[in-house]
């Protein structure tokens, strides 16, 4: 079994690395699924560019995201085939959002689902959002526990931790998950390893301190390793990372706006140009910058 999956894992390792080519080499419309060994019975699951995490234990499995429905149910398959008679018995949501929280009814016959205490309230906001959203959100299970700032799950004798870093424009019910013996951190959307954070994060007066927060709180965890819901597994250097380019974009932006310069000019003079190596900068720094310079404006209004 161990070989198995550690063959399956070099495999998993190049597709990750070599994203587009792993795509192109599917079958139209088949998605792109592996599982890899993170360390010891720590494991992380691909569904296209979703990421999620389970711990294997004695007693069962603990589950970060379902993913979605399909993702759910190939996963609950792929758990059966490789680790018989091992239930799992918990689901542990990063957030609300219905591209990593849905599914979770597949595992609801032998599993606690688990969220933080403001997963309901912005579920519900979020499905209420517009006609379409009610249907976005309609495979989302709501949690059967929650917590307000930690809590602890152990099961067979192995531990998690459930941790919010605090609210963000993304979502207010954050979880990272700490596995403190495997030292490791799984965080979804709001932290990641080389890559630029998406378009929508800055959005609509987003706070870039709120951000860094966050960020610091998953930072004072004693990890080695951190495997984001989306893109590569890095170290605790990246997130470091991950944070200073938050706190370089403000500061650089705040220094535009105060010397008279122009959204446009910002964009043109590469303020951010050491990050151009990181995966999305050209789909998604110029947002980034605009963004930014429009809430920093109306701040000095």
């Amino acid at each position: 079994m161990k070989d198995q999956l550690s063959r399956f894992s070099l495999v998993a390792l190049l597709a990750i690395t070599c994203l587009p080519s792993a795509f192109a080499q599917q079958p139209q419309g088949q998605p792109v699924r592996t599982i890899t060994r993170i360390t010891g019975d720590l494991y992380r699951a691909q569904n296209n560019d979703h990421y999620t995490v389970f711990l294997v234990t004695p007693a069962g499995i603990i589950l970060a995201d379902p993913i979605n429905v399909e993702a759910a149910a190939w996963i609950k398959t792929q758990l059966a085939e490789r680790f018989p008679n091992t239930p799992v018995r918990y689901v542990l949501y990063s957030h609300h959002h219905q591209d990593h929280a849905s599914g979770a009814a597949v595992f609801n016959d032998t599993a606690e689902l688990v969220a933080h205490e403001n997963f309901n309230a912005a579920l519900k906001a979020s499905a209420g959002q517009n006609a379409e959203a009610p249907r976005r959100y309609e495979a989302v299970v709501p949690p059967e526990s929650t917590y307000t700032a930690r809590r602890t799950i152990t099961l067979g004798g192995k531990t998690v931790q459930l941790i919010h870093p605090g609210p963000t424009q993304h979502a207010p019910d954050l979880t990272v998950l700490f596995f403190p013996a495997e030292r490791v951190v799984f965080g979804v959307d709001f932290m990641a390893v080389k890559m630029v954070p998406g378009s929508n994060t800055l959005a609509g007066g987003a706070s870039v301190s709120n951000y860094v927060n966050a960020i610091k709180a998953v930072e004072a965890l004693d990890f080695t390793i951190a495997a984001p819901g989306h893109g590569p597994v890095g170290t605790k250097a990246d997130i470091v990372a991950h944070r200073q380019y938050f706190e370089n974009l403000g500061a650089r932006v705040s220094a535009g706006i105060a010397s008279g310069r122009t959204v446009a000019q910002l964009q043109a003079a590469a303020i951010m140009d050491e990050y151009k190596a990181w995966i999305e900068y050209d789909e998604d720094n110029d947002v980034n910058i605009a963004n930014v310079y429009n809430t920093l404006s109306a701040q000095k209004r």
